[in-house]
């Protein structure tokens, strides 16, 4: 591999990270100075991850359909989303009956299934995933450069969980992080597969969802 190809992939992946701990970051620092006042619980819930949000639907008003905002090939691939949908529904399911109930069981369904899908995918599937496949793909050949950013995004997605270190059980956040692989992977290989944001976004609110409420 070439010196400068290593350089640009090193440079992408960096960007990458810092994307995402950059957000995480000032998503945190805003929600603190913010969280002091009352307000209502939908309100709150959105405030939470309001930088996400910014961040991740600035896109949609610059050019949606490069980043995963439309239909796409969602209806040539209705089986394997019903495949996904289906284990996205059973593992939740089967945690909570062998372990019990989750430390986000105290959110909101507003907050588990709309904002969190709705932040974490704009930002790591619209933004993240997409940027990276297009910079791979000006260094390597297709194949290739859908994999790193399939592999690479996932990586980065898992990682961006251990920011809840300190505010739930460790073993539990250590857990999570190692199953936001499974996530990430399914979510990430879903917009490969439909060219749409979409599943993501749908089948992620459904985990949440029956994950904790």
């Amino acid at each position: 591999m070439k010196t400068k190809t290593v350089f640009f992939t090193l440079l992408i992946i960096l960007w990458g990270l810092l994307l995402v701990w950059g957000s995480v970051y000032f998503n945190n620092v805003f929600y603190q100075a913010v969280s002091q006042k009352p307000h209502n619980t939908y309100i709150n819930d959105i405030l939470s991850d309001l930088v996400l949000l910014f961040l991740g639907f600035m896109p949609v008003f610059w050019a949606p359909r490069f980043f995963g905002y439309q239909v796409g090939d969602i209806p040539k691939h209705w089986k394997l989303l019903l495949g996904l949908a289906l284990f996205f529904i059973v593992a939740p399911l089967v945690y909570r009956l062998v372990i019990g109930a989750t430390p986000f069981g105290a959110n909101t369904w507003f907050f588990e299934g709309v904002v969190v899908p709705l932040a974490e995918e704009s930002l790591f599937r619209g933004i993240l995933f997409t940027f990276m496949l297009w910079g791979f793909a000006k260094l390597f050949p297709e194949r290739t450069a859908k994999t790193l950013t399939l592999v690479l995004s996932t990586v980065v997605f898992a990682s961006a969980h251990l920011n809840n270190l300190g505010h739930y059980p460790t073993g539990f956040i250590l857990f999570q992080v190692g199953f936001s692989l499974i996530l990430g992977f399914a979510f990430g290989y879903t917009l490969l597969k439909t060219r749409s944001i979409y599943p993501a976004i749908l089948l992620h609110a459904l985990f949440n969802l029956v994950g904790t409420v």
